[in-house]
Formats: C-alpha cells, structure tokens, sequence
C-alpha cells in the first residue's frame, strides 16, 4: 500500500504545469505556504529544507497560441499555419519564464506565538509581449501595409536573474488572527527591461509615386545590468517586503491574504542604458553610377538617420520594481474533524474537507495578470492531503489542478499539478511548469 502511494504521489509530481500560486497558496501542510503567505499558521516547532530541492518551481507561459497550433501533424504549410496564429495574436499576448530554487530554508519556533523563517533562493523571471506589427511588418514586408502606423510601443520586454536573502516572522495574535512578514534583500546578476517605448512607423507614397518611410515621435530604450556579478550580495542591491495574514471568522471559516515582493533593485554597477529619440523621412535611395567617383549610399544613410535620430549610449544607474503579487483565499471546512499535535504539545483539530476560491494577482508591465481559483481540499489521513482546483486565467478558462501533500515521518514532500487534462498532449496547452519540494518538519 505505501509502495502504491509513494509511486503515485511521485508520478503526480513528475508532471509539468504551473501551480505554485494556485495550488500551495493556503495549502498550510507545507512549509512553503510561508513563502506565499509569511502570516500562514505554522503548526510545528521547525523545519528544514533539503537544500535545492525544498522547492523546485519552473513555469512557462504562452498566452497567444499552443505549439500545435504551428507543428501539427496535417496537410497545412508551416506558413498557413504561422500566418493564422500570427492572425489571432495580440499585443497584449506574451511569452513567460519563471523558475526558483530555493537553495536554503529553515525556520523555528521561537516561542508558542512566534515562528522564524530565514532562507536564500535563486529566480529567474522572463517576460516578452508580442510587438505583432514587428512581425508582421518583418513578414510580409511593408507592401501591404501603405497608411498603417506601425506602433514602436509593443517592444515591451523584462528578464531578471536575482538572489533573494530573506527573513520572516509569522505571529498568533490571538485564536482568530496570525499576521507576519518578510524582508528581502535582492541581489541582481541580469536585469534587461524597456523604457516605455513609443513613436511608430508608416510606409506611404509621395508625390512623385515613390515610397515614402516615415519614422515619427521616436522615444525608445533599453536598461541593462549585471552579467557578471556574484548573485549573493552582488553590486545591484534592492530590498522589498512580504506581508501576510489568516483570520478564521470561525472554527470552519478562514481567511488568507499576502503582498508580495513589495520592493525594488537599484542597478549600479554594469549598467548599460541605450535610447533613440527623434523623427525620420525615407524617400527611398536614388542610385547613380559612377565608376569614377563611388558614392557609399549605407555610409550617407546612416549619417542621415544619426543626424535626425539622437541614439546614446550611458552608464547611469536606475531603478528597476520587482512584479508585486497579490493572493487571497476564503476556505470553509467541514466534514469529520481530526487533531493533530502540535508544538507545546498542544492539539489543534483540522477538518478532513474544505472548499473555497482564491484569487492571485501579478503585476507585469503592460498590465496585471489575473486568475481566478475555486478550490476543494480533502485529507485523505493524518499524513496525506491533496488540493483539487479549477482556474481561469489569461492562459484558459478551463484549467483543472491537483496537489498533494505527504508525510513521512519527519520528511514532509510535496508538489503539483495543474491543466491536468492537457499534460496528457503537451503540443494542445499554453503553459507548463513543475514544482516540488522536499523539507523536514519536527512537531
């Protein structure tokens, strides 16, 4: 039975979707819960993370199409198919990155009330939108596109590759209300992000019926830093905050809400900052041979666009804001109770099923990114509980989950799964990811 168990706990594991926020949000059988939410109850004396492995996360995230969509097995050209999704693309569609390790986690019990968390993690984070009339424009050339501006505003892009060093406090207040936070202080080897670009372009005709290229209100940049700094307390050093709260309206009632990565990175050291500015008419190149006296057009033409677009090149430092993250979750349990020991060998009963929603929230720099979860919770006995969800966000509106919580003696493993039904054919889902860990707790 327990070889059974442990094989499908594992299996459900190995699968590869986003679920972190979604799925350990609230799910308090975990010591990471603290990390989504440093005010989550803790109902142990410590714990510690298996270094690496204490939580292992990897999300990637398409919003605009699926891999089937252009390498489907049918009688379609790839260009057909590139052509219908380059179609139904928007600007506001996006490609994701996510991935954090948690290197070290540990935490103890300071006194009856009080819980200590400390750690350091590793994260990457990656975003693009789609500049479609980039594309478009590099596609089909500017032919088909005479009188239509061509928006220099969709290059939107920003990577981060940070160290986190963080400390936590989660606090009882009293039988209803526990409240924590914590302070972070980043440290960034890689930051890539644009400035709030604009200006557009536009192909036309003149009046001697030539084509006529007009860049106008150019105000483009791109902020660069990092490459070579050591990530732990690196050059470019930021600080931020997480704040958390659980209030139980009644015993079968509860509440969570958390704020997350509240802070910034000042990049100082290996910053590289490139900006255009300015306005350009292109009335097409008229050659003229000479073999006598060569004219090098491309030299004159870039003279011409370097007089009229002002590029520069600097090292000044800037600011760069983390993607603050917003949860909250109502849960109502019910169903047969269950007591479990807890620290000050006190008991605290649990009931073996909950339902409820929650709601999470990253800030990106077009525009929030939101999802919506309705949640059951079963335990299926003292040492094995599991999550089921149904999400609706920007990648779908029909994402079904499960997670999973086990314990082994003192060994607590966990993980997730969600878009359960598309991991079956990876080419027909949106996102994937996979999250894990491995931690000792001590009651």
């Amino acid at each position: 039975m327990i070889r059974k168990i442990i094989f499908h706990f594992f299996f459900l594991v190995a699968i590869v979707t986003q679920a972190q926020q979604r799925l350990a949000f609230s799910f308090g059988e975990t010591p990471q819960t603290l990390m989504l939410n440093p005010g989550s109850e803790t109902n142990y004396k410590s714990h510690y993370g298996i270094p690496i492995v204490s939580n292992f996360q990897l999300t990637i995230g398409n919003s605009g199409f699926q891999m089937g969509d252009l390498f489907s097995n049918d009688s379609r050209s790839f260009n057909e198919k590139f052509e219908k999704v380059l179609d139904q693309i928007s600007p506001s569609d996006y490609i994701n990155l996510n991935t954090k390790i948690d290197v070290l986690n540990f935490g103890y019990r300071y006194n009856n009330k009080t819980y200590i968390s400390i750690g350091f993690y590793e994260e990457l984070d990656f975003i693009a939108y789609f500049p479609k009339d980039a594309i478009e424009g590099l596609y089909y050339g500017n032919d088909p596109f005479f009188n239509r501006p061509f928006s220099v505003s969709q290059a939107i892009m920003k990577a981060d590759l940070i160290g986190v060093l963080h400390a936590g406090i989660s606090k009882k207040v009293d039988e209803k209300l526990t409240i924590g936070g914590r302070f972070k202080i980043y440290s960034s080897s890689l930051n890539i992000e644009t400035n709030n670009n604009s200006g557009s372009i536009t192909t036309t005709t003149n009046n001697i019926n030539i084509s006529r290229l007009t860049l106008q209100n150019l105000d483009a940049g791109v902020s660069t830093s990092g490459v070579d700094n050591f990530t732990l307390l690196g050059g470019n050093l930021g600080v931020g905050f997480d704040v958390g709260l659980t209030y139980h309206f009644s015993p079968q009632i509860e509440f969570t809400g958390s704020i997350l990565d509240l802070g910034f990175i000042k990049h100082s050291k290996n910053t590289r900052n490139f900006t255009a500015k300015g306005n350009y008419v292109l009335d097409g190149i008229n050659f003229e041979y000479n073999p006598d006296d060569p004219i090098d057009y491309w030299r004159q033409l870039r003279r011409d666009i370097d007089a009229s677009v002002l590029t520069e090149e600097t090292n000044n430092a800037y600011t760069s804001w983390r993607p603050m993250k917003l949860n909250a979750a109502l849960k109502y349990s019910f169903g047969e109770r269950r007591n479990k020991f807890c620290y000050a060998k006190t008991r605290k009963q649990y009931y073996y099923n909950s339902i409820g929603f929650q709601m999470h929230t990253i800030m990106r720099p077009l525009k929030p990114q939101f999802s919506f979860t309705s949640f059951y919770e079963k335990s299926l006995s003292q040492n094995i509980h599991t999550k089921f969800t149904h999400t609706i966000n920007d990648y779908s509106s029909a994402i079904f989950g499960a997670g999973a919580s086990l314990q082994l003696g003192k060994l607590n493993i966990f993980g997730a799964l969600d878009n359960v039904f598309g991991v079956r054919d990876l080419s027909t889902v949106n996102n994937i990811s996979l999250n894990f860990g491995f931690n000792i707790t001590i009651d």
